[in-house]
């Protein structure tokens, strides 16, 4: 009888044990997995901010632009986590103009171009689009 009753005690212990690894595991796995999340998460935060970024710069590059149309570009603005960029500006006068800006945010860069039509007496943008590289701008 006794050798009946100590055999169940190694069952009940191995069990213990294996819940316990299996436990184990799976909290690690569930932290690791909510590590991957967070950080994928920062990077298209910083994405999207690195976006909006480049953005800004092209609205101050079109006021700047309205206010005096010799304006030349090349100007960085800094934000609290980040910075844009405006390369120079293509063309002179009314017609024809090409902004490219740069935003920055962490480790994420992005890249705008837009081509303007004109200026006065309204501004008729033609294009206004994301690109890895600057094909417009000098």
């Amino acid at each position: 009888m006794m050798h009946h009753q100590s055999h169940n005690g190694y069952v009940f212990l191995v069990t213990v044990l294996v819940v316990g690894v299996i436990a184990t595991v799976t909290a690690t796995s569930l932290m690791l997995l909510g590590w991957a999340a967070e950080q994928n998460g920062q990077l298209v935060a910083q994405s999207t901010q690195a976006f909006e970024y480049a953005q800004a710069c092209v609205e101050r590059t079109l006021r700047d632009l309205r206010y005096d149309p010799a304006y030349a570009g090349s100007g960085t603005i800094n934000f609290t986590y980040g910075t844009c960029s405006v390369s120079r500006i293509a063309g002179h006068g009314n017609d024809d103009r090409a902004i490219c800006s740069t935003g920055i945010s962490g480790q994420n860069t992005r890249r705008l171009e837009v081509q303007i039509l004109q200026l006065y007496p309204s501004v008729v943008v033609q294009s206004w689009r994301e690109v890895s590289s600057f094909s417009l701008c000098p």
